[in-house]
């Protein structure tokens, strides 16, 4: 099953996706292919054999390439013949990897940035998205609004919300003075299908987690409700896809959200599975959301590409249901 509409530009591109075997790489790819365009996914990492044999992906190519080497991914760029570049290639730390690896997010979400615009710009590359974070805003307020817009003053209080701010900054610096049309969108919590855990997202998104706990027989218990914007990966990818084939030059900002809140509790509900407990003593998924963050402002994306936000909660949980139900016979013929 897929569960992406074809969202498409005036015609076909090649695009190339750094960290393009990662969660939001896949969904962007996912709504990319369902569009017509031939996609190279740029990683060290390979997909799961099970991802690469669903439908949905059919056609994707995948090639090898440490994206914060400049000259290889220049390389690999033109190889393909790229004329689009979505750069996704970051690393997602937990409170532990930022404490113990923070030289390394730095150079892969920092460092990563600056190689992927100027290789960009170098293989003739014109068009080029970058995918930020909600992380800019920061966590704990104080908030000046009910939604948090394109004009929030940002005060990331994270490692990786500091990086992000800094890769923002000099992605939109180099891509002016390379004369790049260079779009950035600041993705807020997302969940659903080619999630998995890695060495640069430890940690899955609660509802990941909890079918994981599931699967385990083991209790699934929440620190709090994580309530917030929480947007459908396969919504998310079609958002980037959208952003990407929009028409226009110069430099942007934009939100990409659900444009509307629910909890894990209410995914949980709506795809028929038990709800977890809420007990911050005895916690077993980690917590991906503060409490009392406003949801992010998309009227802006909307304007500019028709993003509209995520599906229906039921429909979301459905497609869900449906994508595992697809993936796990293929799991056990390619692990």
């Amino acid at each position: 099953m897929t569960g992406s509409a074809n969202p498409s530009s005036p015609a076909p591109r090649r695009v190339a996706i750094t960290g393009g075997a990662g969660f939001i790489g896949l969904a962007a790819a996912e709504a990319l292919l369902a569009g017509g365009h031939a996609v190279r996914a740029l990683d060290l990492a390979a997909p799961p054999a099970a991802f690469l044999a669903h439908p949905a992906l059919a056609g994707l190519d995948v090639q090898p390439c440490d994206t914060t080497d400049g000259e290889a991914l220049c390389a690999a760029l033109r190889a393909f013949g790229a004329d689009a570049l979505i750069h996704l290639a970051a690393m997602t730390p937990d409170a532990e990897t930022a404490r113990s690896r923070a030289g390394q997010v730095v150079a892969v979400n920092v460092g990563g940035t600056v190689a992927a615009v100027e290789a960009a710009a170098r293989a003739g590359v014109s068009r080029v998205l970058m995918l930020s974070s909600v992380a800019v805003y920061g966590g704990s307020g104080p908030w000046s609004g009910a939604t948090l817009t394109e004009d929030t003053a940002l005060r990331p209080d994270s490692l990786y919300g500091v990086t992000k701010q800094a890769a923002e900054g000099l992605a939109l610096h180099l891509g002016a003075a390379r004369g790049l049309t260079l779009t950035v969108l600041r993705l807020g919590p997302v969940f659903g299908p080619w999630e998995r855990p890695g060495a640069l997202r430890p940690d899955l998104s609660p509802h990941g987690r909890l079918l994981e706990l599931l699967a385990e027989g083991a209790p699934a218990v929440l620190p709090h409700e994580m309530r917030g914007d929480w947007l459908y990966s396969r919504d998310a990818g079609r958002g980037i896809a959208l952003a990407l084939g929009a028409p226009g030059g110069g430099s942007r900002v934009f939100n990409l959200g659900a444009g509307r809140l629910s909890t894990p509790s209410d995914w949980a509900g709506a795809a028929g599975l038990p709800r977890p407990d809420i007990d911050p003593a005895r916690a077993t998924v980690a917590a991906r959301v503060r409490p009392g963050r406003p949801m992010l402002d998309i009227s802006a994306l909307r304007a500019f590409c028709g993003h509209a936000g995520g599906r229906p909660l039921a429909d979301a949980a459905a497609d869900h249901m449906a994508w595992r139900a697809d993936i796990l016979p293929a799991a056990r013929t390619h692990p």
